[in-house]
């Protein structure tokens, strides 16, 4: 039996070799622009086939956290919401633990607007308008869902937080069991990037104002009216940065090998991601980011 189990165990280990033989990042839901952001890289650096990276899809933040965080995880690599990431720093502290410890944001991409949306004859002017109300937050796997509970305490709105995933909102949102609905994505986000006319009531995006300081680590960003076809009108909201980062306590000399050259990749073929990717490209800015050194710039540590 025990022959028998090192076996399995070898054959475990050896698959798993070919299987991340490339470097893999855990992105997020296929809809999403972190999968999008992670496929425009692959896209780009494929050419060389030792450039490429796996896309692999998840559910979200919280669990590309879990992931990257978890020592038998295999995966070392990912996407997040930078908000995520602090609230899970402070985490560390409040509880004195040192699970954030060893993970480094790699790059910056893209920032990623907090869309408040609801249905245009609702009627809403802001947040505040959203007290005792029905918002649907996504689950716990997604980094929307804390991005929710903060603005939620700090901004001191309590509206009733309702636990469907993203593609149930829109559903929810027209049957009436929800009165909005919070995703956070770089706009357009595919899944409400929708023709205005299919809907007799159109959609619409809450603006977002600051108070009680609930945006304090949050960007002031605008959607413009020609982001989305059914808005007529800009849109005041906030950013989150989406960040690129690692766990450096699981990487060995080929991975940090592997990473610098895909950075180098990223970096240099930021003209090319511009052009043939999202939209959200156009704002990306390394100039800050760039170093031949390893590890490379801390976002956690910056701040």
């Amino acid at each position: 039996m025990k022959k028998l189990h090192y076996a399995i165990t070898l054959a475990v280990l050896f698959l798993s070799q070919i299987a991340f033989a490339q470097l893999t990042i855990l992105s997020g839901p296929e809809y999403g622009s972190n999968h999008r952001f992670v496929e425009d890289i692959n896209n780009v650096l494929k050419s060389d086939t030792s450039d490429a990276v796996i896309n692999k899809s998840s559910s979200g933040a919280a669990n590309n956290y879990r992931q990257i965080t978890d020592p038998d995880s295999p995966y070392k690599i990912a996407m997040m919401q930078s908000d995520y990431l602090y609230y899970m720093k402070a985490k560390d502290a409040k509880d004195n633990t040192q699970i954030t410890d060893n993970l480094f944001v790699l790059l910056p991409i893209a920032s990623e607007e907090i869309h408040f949306v609801t249905r245009k004859s609702k009627g809403y002017t802001g947040i505040k308008s959203l007290a005792k109300k029905r918002v649907a937050i996504g689950n716990k796997g997604q980094g929307t869902y804390v991005t929710a509970n903060i603005i939620k305490d700090r901004s001191e709105i309590y509206w009733s937080s309702r636990n469907f995933h993203f593609d149930q909102a829109l559903k929810e949102l027209y049957n009436d069991y929800i009165d909005a609905f919070i995703i956070v994505g770089s706009a357009p986000i595919e899944m409400i990037d929708l023709d205005p006319e299919a809907f007799v009531d159109e959609l619409a995006l809450i603006e977002l104002e600051d108070f009680n300081d609930w945006a304090k680590f949050y960007q002031p960003v605008t959607i413009s009216k020609d982001t989305y076809k059914w808005l007529d009108k800009d849109i005041n909201t906030f950013g989150v940065r989406s960040v690129l980062i690692v766990n450096k306590s699981k990487l060995d000399a080929s991975d940090i090998e592997a990473l610098n050259k895909l950075v180098n990749g990223i970096t240099s073929n930021l003209p090319e991601l511009i052009k043939v990717g999202h939209p959200k490209w156009k704002e990306v800015d390394f100039n800050n980011w760039v170093s031949s050194d390893w590890p490379l710039y801390s976002e956690l540590e910056s701040q």
